[in-house]
């Protein structure tokens, strides 16, 4: 696997930004799924990318923006065992990460006292973010859903992959759905019902699946 993102330090407050992440599985750029998160935890940048060939291929998804390779953390290995239960193979293609909040620190709170700081117009999700979701998307914000800063965003995100990005796993009411980020997904929280139940609703794309 291979990590690629954008990568900003805000000189004014200190603090840094990492955003649209892309994580390539194989060879193939293709998109094959996207996953909508917290924030940025503790995978960093590691250089700029240089390659002719790589870049090209990035530009095709942000041109405007310096592309930086980074390293993987334990979330984006999660990712990966997600959407390899997702297609019961191995990945080839890009998986695609947004977050609500683009402060990259692996400490939520922390990461929201930085955001009450931020001066850079993409700390949150933007718009554009919304536009790039491509199915199969897994929405797994955990309870920052329901934080006033972030819950307009969370809900607009949530029907535009109900209603038009086929999420047939998500309950009608936002309310309804767990959200539960991958790390515990598919870490701590394997193994308990409620995330067995998520898991194979998100791989059956059904509120009712079987197992």
């Amino acid at each position: 696997m291979k990590v690629f993102a954008h990568y900003f330090k805000s000189e004014e407050t200190g603090n840094d930004y990492r955003r649209r992440t892309l994580l390539q599985f194989g060879s193939s750029w293709n998109v094959i799924g996207s996953v909508v998160m917290k924030n940025p935890g503790s995978a960093a940048p590691l250089k700029v990318v240089e390659d002719g060939n790589t870049i090209n291929h990035l530009q095709s998804f942000d041109v405007d923006n310096t592309w930086y390779a980074f390293s993987a953390d334990t979330t984006i290995r999660m990712i990966e065992q997600l959407f390899t239960a997702y297609y019961q193979s191995s990945l080839d293609g890009i998986v695609q990460v947004f977050n609500l909040m683009n402060v990259r620190d692996p400490n939520l709170e922390r990461a929201r006292i930085k955001h009450r700081q931020a001066v850079l117009p993409f700390s949150k999700t933007t718009d554009e973010d919304i536009r790039q979701l491509v199915a199969p998307v897994y929405l797994g914000w955990a309870n920052l859903g329901q934080v006033p800063d972030f819950m307009e965003d969370a809900e607009r995100i949530f029907h535009v992959v109900k209603e038009e990005k086929d999420g047939n796993y998500l309950h009608e009411m936002f309310e309804d759905n767990l959200f539960y980020h991958p790390y515990y997904l598919m870490g701590q929280g394997k193994n308990r019902p409620k995330s067995q139940f998520l898991l194979n609703a998100f791989c059956q794309n059904t509120t009712s699946p079987k197992y």
